[in-house]
């Protein structure tokens, strides 16, 4: 299935210049932040950023789920998506949340936890038995909730956690059904020392590698392996490169939405609600978005030739890499994570 935008939702291209000529002389956030507090009309102009992720991607779908609500609300909003590097990177974009040259973004929650590293606690590897548990515990509760929480000693108000999805280990060596299978294997990993010592505890050899070099590293032999979500390993053509699937879902990947303190104190009550509405109109749409994006690339590498080990024995990786918890509830402790697991 096609995940084109449709026409009625994309950005015009006088809008998107607008924004781009904006971002490129550093007054984007300035100038759509700065008017977000409500004139004499009510009117709040504000910009909604999906963290550099293309606009084609589930994310993308979600926001202009959201601004179209948000738009659609009646409660004077004037909301304009971006996407790619538009107002700047991920890693930018934190900064710009707390200063209010960015109103909401969203993206990986690893680029807040320098904000709140308790948000670490929802990629633990194994943390979640499957999917619909880390949605549960994703979405509106008491997990969410207390992560809303930790985020009022910041400048970031949270609004709603979406999702990258479960993580799957790809590699061009051999078929891995159990630990043992991975030694001696070097894989990418993320740039995370729990992450990391996860992957030494089941057995490979974890090398940290940016996103953007990864594609090159596996195909040089830099590296033999890298995990992430089915539609991420379709998107970005792992497939050529990599010809082996574990279906482990070893890690849930959510995404953070935030909304700048700034931009929040200036909304209207009404605003704010109408905002939270509108992030979970686009929560939904994103999920459903990431659903068919999932299993059209199943087909897709299976079409390109991948074989798929459908059922690894999790258990054993489960027991292995859950030792490294640890390292996370030694310095954060269990609030969190028992609210999660409860979910």
């Amino acid at each position: 299935m096609s995940h084109r935008i449709p026409r009625s939702h994309r950005i015009s291209r006088r809008t998107w210049l607008r924004g781009s000529t904006l971002a490129a002389a550093g007054l984007a956030g300035t100038a759509l932040a700065g008017c977000a507090a409500p004139s004499d009309r009510g009117i709040a102009d504000i910009s909604v950023f999906a963290g550099s992720l293309p606009e084609s991607t589930p994310t993308g779908v979600g926001v202009h789920a959201m601004v179209d609500h948000l738009n659609a609300s009646g409660t004077g909003f004037e909301a304009t998506a971006f996407f790619d590097t538009s107002l700047g990177s991920a890693s930018s974009m934190i900064n710009a949340l707390q200063e209010g040259t960015i109103d909401v973004a969203v993206s990986g929650s690893s680029y807040f936890s320098g904000l709140v590293p308790q948000i670490q606690a929802f990629e633990l590897p194994f943390v979640f038995e499957d999917l619909e548990h880390a949605r549960r515990a994703t979405g509106p509760g008491a997990a969410r909730d207390h992560l809303h929480e930790l985020f009022e000693a910041t400048k970031i108000v949270g609004l709603s956690v979406w999702e990258n999805g479960m993580r799957q280990l790809t590699n061009n060596v051999r078929a891995i059904h159990e630990p043992a299978d991975l030694q001696g294997i070097k894989i990418r990993t993320l740039p995370s020392p729990i992450q990391q010592a996860a992957w030494k505890a089941m057995g490979g050899l974890p090398q940290a590698i940016d996103a953007s070099e990864l594609y090159t590293a596996l195909q040089q032999g830099t590296v033999q392996a890298q995990e992430n979500p089915l539609a991420e390993i379709e998107f970005r053509k792992f497939y050529e490169v990599q010809n082996h699937l574990s279906m482990t879902s070893h890690v849930y990947t959510p995404f953070m939405m935030g909304v700048s303190r700034r931009t929040w104190n200036r909304l209207t009550q009404e605003q704010r609600t109408a905002l939270e509405e509108a992030a979970e109109v686009g929560r939904a749409a994103q999920l459903d978005a990431n659903d068919v994006a999932t299993e059209k690339a199943r087909t897709v590498l299976e079409d390109n030739g991948v074989a798929f080990v459908d059922d690894p024995d999790r258990e054993a990786f489960r027991e292995l890499g859950t030792s490294v918890w640890t390292q996370f509830t030694d310095a954060y402790g269990t609030e969190l994570l028992d609210l999660v697991q409860g979910m």
